[in-house]
């Protein structure tokens, strides 16, 4: 019975693992977008003016 809930604990562990480190590459994928915009944005406001 130990064994089983161990493995469950672990289990569920690792589902938050997993699913912080896919919250942080959500949160990077947003940050390098908002970036990229942000570059996009100021190279063409230069070439404005």
């Amino acid at each position: 019975m130990g064994r089983d809930v161990l493995e469950v604990e672990c289990t569920r562990l690792s589902d938050v693992v997993r699913s912080g480190m896919n919250l942080s590459d959500k949160l990077g994928e947003l940050l390098e977008e908002k970036l990229l915009d942000r570059v996009f944005v100021v190279g063409a406001s230069l070439r404005l003016v």
